[in-house]
């Protein structure tokens, strides 16, 4: 989230959501900062919880030092839900969201939930449907949940393909390329940063 810095910061102990990032003043600072991803920053907060998973709520900014960007895989592209941006349409019964040829399309389908109008992350509701869509034919599909409880969520709604889940990341790979997947009805709320699709060679 960029206006208040809600972000992953990882090193090599792991990773850990960082719940808003201002200065010593209490302003928030996180879109003057221009951070990416490949940056690395120093910070101190407060350690929190959410659903038993680690945060640092009230985090405070010193310093950090400019990293290389990390090249995406030819083969690969990414629709994230950092923000609005990327959604082309919305209404209650139906959201879509589309970035460098990936497609995302939520149905309400047999939710008893309206489709929900959140970014960073996006948020689709039990028995909604979900269909991702490439431009070229796709042979796996990561999808970067929100944390491990909603990629274990996403991972019990999956009927084809083959799942992975690794923390928050749930890696499905198609049976066979297809220019579209589809997941039929979820099985619970399931919120998410980003999808990153790859394509057949």
């Amino acid at each position: 989230n960029t206006y208040y810095g809600n972000f992953y910061l990882e090193d090599e102990t792991g990773s850990v959501y960082v719940y808003g990032l201002y200065d010593e003043d209490g302003n928030k600072v996180f879109t003057s900062l221009g951070l990416k991803e490949g940056d690395t920053l120093t910070m101190r907060g407060v350690r929190t919880s959410y659903n038993d998973n680690p945060q640092v709520g009230s985090g405070v900014y010193v310093s950090h030092i400019v990293g290389e960007t990390p090249e995406q895989p030819a083969n690969s592209a990414t629709l994230s839900f950092a923000d609005v941006a990327n959604r082309t349409s919305f209404s209650t019964e139906q959201q879509v969201w589309e970035q460098n040829g990936v497609k995302l399309t939520n149905d309400k389908a047999s939710s008893t939930n309206d489709v929900a109008d959140y970014s960073a992350p996006a948020r689709f509701y039990k028995n909604s449907s979900i269909t991702v869509e490439g431009e070229k034919a796709m042979t796996k599909i990561e999808f970067a949940c929100n944390n491990a409880s909603y990629a274990t969520a996403l991972q019990g709604s999956i009927a084809s393909g083959t799942v992975a889940v690794d923390g928050s990341i749930v890696t499905v790979t198609l049976g066979s390329a297809a220019t579209s997947y589809n997941i039929a009805s979820l099985g619970a709320q399931v919120r998410m940063n980003s999808l990153t699709v790859y394509y057949a060679e």
